[in-house]
């Protein structure tokens, strides 16, 4: 691992819910086989489906979504906070031939508030179904912050963040500021009020193309998440 922290500056990982997730994705539970239908979409309507170009993919989890991207041509580098997901995209990127070799994977230290990136090197950045997990609106715009840096000039980016009837909120206790406390042990998740809230925050950064949502529930489960394509201003 590599220790980015900085003295008095606000990490780009929530310890309890690195912890959370680490422990569910231990001994490769908690897995997923297919990539996310918005992300399929968005690769193509806004990247422009090139399958070229460097691609840094953020909470990579699993690794489908990586797998995907890798499968569309991209160069891609993936990144999480969970060691043992990293463990479980190296063993299924070595049954998939030809795709280990077009990617690189890290764990991101819980304590790094930088990412262990050079200054403008992606083409891309996909971020999705992490945002929450930062559990305050200041670590989300810290991240931001760095995936600018990071990225080219031009470069397009893909987020989205839970809102207020997803799980992450609605099953939660409340808190100032769009914050919840979700789970068992509890954890603290961010989940904007609204769209435009969110557009707000990434706005702050980057200009936005594109702002939507997709919400469904079905078994008990509600989903609720926020979605903005944007890009990096050229300097």
């Amino acid at each position: 691992m590599m220790n980015m922290k900085k003295n008095n500056s606000i990490s780009l990982v929530h310890p309890d819910i690195q912890k959370r997730w680490n422990d569910l994705f231990e001994g490769g539970a908690n897995d997923k086989k297919y990539p996310s239908l918005d992300l399929v979409r968005l690769e193509r309507w806004h990247f422009g489906g090139v399958g070229a170009g460097k691609l840094l993919e953020y909470a990579c989890g699993t690794g489908t979504n990586l797998i995907h991207l890798l499968k569309c041509g991209y160069e891609v580098e993936g990144i999480d906070a969970s060691p043992n997901a990293i463990l479980m995209v190296q063993k299924k990127l070595q049954s998939l031939s030809g795709l280990e070799e077009k990617t690189k994977l890290r764990v991101i230290d819980i304590n790094a508030d930088r990412l262990p990136y050079s200054d403008g090197v992606f083409d891309y950045v996909n971020c999705m179904n992490v945002l929450s997990l930062l559990a305050s609106p200041e670590r989300v715009s810290s991240l931001l912050r760095e995936f600018d840096r990071v990225m080219k000039p031009g470069g397009k980016i893909i987020l989205d963040i839970n809102g207020p009837q997803a799980d992450f909120a609605a099953k939660a206790i409340a808190l100032p500021d769009d914050v919840y406390l979700y789970g068992e042990p509890p954890v603290p998740t961010y989940c904007p009020a609204s769209a435009e809230d969110f557009s707000a925050l990434i706005q702050s950064i980057f200009e936005v193309d594109d702002v939507g949502f997709t919400h469904h529930k079905y078994y008990g489960s509600e989903i609720q998440e926020f979605i903005i394509c944007a890009h990096k201003l050229s300097k």
